[in-house]
């Protein structure tokens, strides 16, 4: 059931199997923002995000600031 399959997912993984899933859109995110000049909406967009200020909100959420803050760091 699906019950029974999230129950054993945050127990192997320690997350939820949504947070999961948004943790591994930032992971990608972050990569994206390293390797490139893609816009911040084409980065949300390639990384499953449905608009820019969700992508916006949950980057920071995971990574402690925003993907442009994070982009500029990383320069």
């Amino acid at each position: 059931s699906a019950a029974h399959f999230s129950r054993a997912f945050k127990l192997s993984t320690g997350m939820a199997p949504y947070q999961w899933q948004l943790d591994m859109r930032v992971r990608r995110a972050q990569q994206f923002l390293d390797g490139s000049d893609r816009s911040l909406d084409e980065v949300a967009d390639s990384c499953g995000f449905a608009d820019g200020s969700h992508f916006a909100r949950t980057f920071k959420r995971f990574a402690g600031c925003t993907p442009s803050e994070w982009r500029r760091r990383r320069a």
